[in-house]
């Protein structure tokens, strides 16, 4: 399914018609509460149910460029890998809202192989969407995203533990090497977490629904080495073949260790994006130091975890 960025900008004319309910509160991560976004529930002019996301400025550092995120999400949802676009315009874009008993997915419940699997399928299916000319041109490098970031945080005189920058030497091995590990860029969703897998919890056992992406923050056209390592970050933990996952993506086996060292440098972007939001954030309510903390313990632990790439770091 080719990505039209041409039609993105859909006017948003008939929205008088249109009647909201109050803001929806989101489980987005833990701390992490609406942290990306204001969303709100309504109906259209014909009562269908719809939900419409407005981005937050807090979010222009480390998101995608918007009308990449629209026409991301637009492509996906025309192949049932994501809810259907109605509408974008003007940081805003409102999508058809999926009945009650769909829900963001909670992390304990990835451990159930069906759930699992299927939301692997969904992410390798969006591998598969072409782009046009101006998505091409627009890559997202997480190397790239550590850097701005780490240097968005000394700006703004963010107070950064000394362990970033000890994770970032000990992966000087891999980065020095990187461009002879990648793969192919693809168009990605880019997020592995549990909150951005949408799940039906009415399935029946014997017709269950496929679970549907969300979220698409950071998607676009990328090296699916970098969207694996997110995967891995989230499920890996308790995933007894980690391989397993990354074929799951479409990629081969021998990428684990490449996308294990791309999960701790994740890790390190979404700890030093929680630490600056905790700084500059005006939402005092949503405590963001945690979460980049959080995500911090991650990366060291992956680093010295027994199936981690600690020893293949340090043979490079």
């Amino acid at each position: 399914m080719p990505i039209d960025t041409g039609n993105t900008q859909v006017s948003l004319s008939s929205e008088d018609q249109w009647r909201w309910g109050d803001v929806k509160e989101t489980d987005i991560t833990p701390s992490w509460v609406g942290g990306d976004g204001i969303f709100t529930e309504g109906v259209d002019a014909n009562d269908d149910p719809v939900l419409r996301r407005v981005f937050t400025k807090e979010s222009r550092p480390y998101a995608s460029p918007f009308n990449v995120i629209a026409a991301m999400m637009k492509a996906a949802g025309e192949i049932s890998v994501a809810p259907e676009v109605v509408t974008v315009a003007d940081e805003t874009i409102v999508m058809r809202r999926m009945p009650e008993h769909w829900r963001n997915a909670k992390l304990d419940e990835l451990r159930d192989p069906y759930i699992l699997w299927a939301v692997l399928e969904q992410h390798r299916r969006v591998h598969e969407i072409t782009v046009d000319k101006v998505l091409s041109m627009s890559h997202r490098s997480i190397l790239d995203d550590v850097s701005s970031m780490r240097d968005r945080c000394v700006a703004s005189s963010v107070p950064l533990p000394h362990g970033i920058d000890h994770i970032l030497k000990d992966l000087e091995p891999f980065i020095a090497r990187v461009d002879g590990l990648r793969e192919p860029c693809v168009p990605c969703h880019g997020d592995g977490a549990a909150s951005n897998v949408l799940i039906d919890t009415q399935t029946e056992q014997d017709a269950p629904n496929a679970p549907l992406l969300t979220g698409w923050t950071v998607s676009g056209v990328m090296d699916p080495l970098e969207e694996a390592g997110s995967v891995l970050s989230e499920v890996g933990q308790f995933c007894g073949n980690q391989s397993s996952l990354v074929t799951g993506l479409g990629l081969d086996a021998e990428c684990l260790r490449p996308a294990q060292a791309f999960s701790i440098i994740n890790d390190v972007y979404w700890s030093l994006i929680g630490l600056w939001r905790s700084a500059t954030s005006e939402n005092a309510a949503v405590d963001f130091a945690k979460y980049g903390l959080w995500r911090l313990v991650k990366a060291r632990n992956q680093l010295c975890t027994p199936i981690g790439p600690g020893k293949w770091l340090k043979e490079l």
